[in-house]
């Protein structure tokens, strides 16, 4: 069971690139450099929060300087091997301190819904108002709503990532205003078959939720329905 504070994907931290090897990375960074090129702004410092192993960071480092911040420590360490000029260090999202500011603030990916409440999530929305430059963007890529939620699902898929084969079954649940994930996995190569078991939770918040969190972080913010990969985009500047 997770809670704020503790990484996610300890267990199968060291294949996450293989589970998301379907994920095209360099085209989401595409996408996110043009959301910051419609800014405006000479933009080059970036902070990249929940930043995982990096992937989107690998495509978008040659057009920004780059840090990241994760819980999980296996995570920061491949972030790092993939991005040597940025600082990366292991971080909680809901309540971290660094000492600089950046033009802007990527947290991507539906991370944000590992704070679960709306508490939590005017909280961390605030740490990365206290990390933004003046004129600078937050680009927030959410979870989903409570209302495209399915219960009882499954989905499972298969892939095969650089010798290593993958199987991912998963089931889906729901306590509240609470999405449950559970993923059973098989990883099969020359070496043998591992197996790992693990547990999601993730916030399910409204567009109005989302956006009167923003607000109540100090933050101007709009809603593009539709983002990298059809879950949306929060766009969020500081408050004239």
């Amino acid at each position: 069971m997770w809670k704020v504070g503790e990484p996610m994907f300890d267990l199968s931290s060291k294949y996450y690139d293989v589970i998301y090897s379907f994920k095209d990375y360099e085209q989401e960074a595409q996408k996110v450099r043009e959301y910051i090129k419609r800014q405006g702004k000479d933009y080059r410092t970036v902070l990249d929060v929940a930043c995982g192993t990096a992937e989107h960071a690998f495509f978008l480092k040659q057009h920004y300087a780059i840090d990241g911040i994760d819980l999980n420590p296996e995570f920061v360490s491949i972030a790092k091997s993939k991005n040597p000029d940025g600082y990366y260090s292991v971080a909680d999202m809901t309540r971290f301190r660094l000492n600089r500011k950046y033009d802007v603030i990527l947290c991507l990916f539906s991370s944000i819904g590992y704070v679960k409440t709306l508490e939590l999530l005017v909280q961390t929305l605030t740490q990365f108002k206290e990390h933004l430059n003046e004129e600078g963007v937050m680009l927030v890529e959410p979870w989903l709503t409570p209302d495209v939620w399915t219960a009882g699902r499954v989905d499972t898929i298969m892939t095969e990532h650089r010798g290593i084969h993958l199987s991912r079954m998963s089931h889906s649940d729901r306590d509240g205003d609470i999405s449950i994930m559970r993923f059973e996995y098989l990883f099969g190569s020359e070496h043998g078959i591992e197996h790992y078991t693990e547990e999601h939770r993730m916030g399910l918040f409204t567009v109005k939720e989302m956006i009167e969190a923003f607000q109540e972080a100090g933050l101007d913010v709009e809603h593009d329905p539709e983002g990298l990969i059809g879950r949306g985009m929060y766009i969020a500047r500081n408050m004239k």
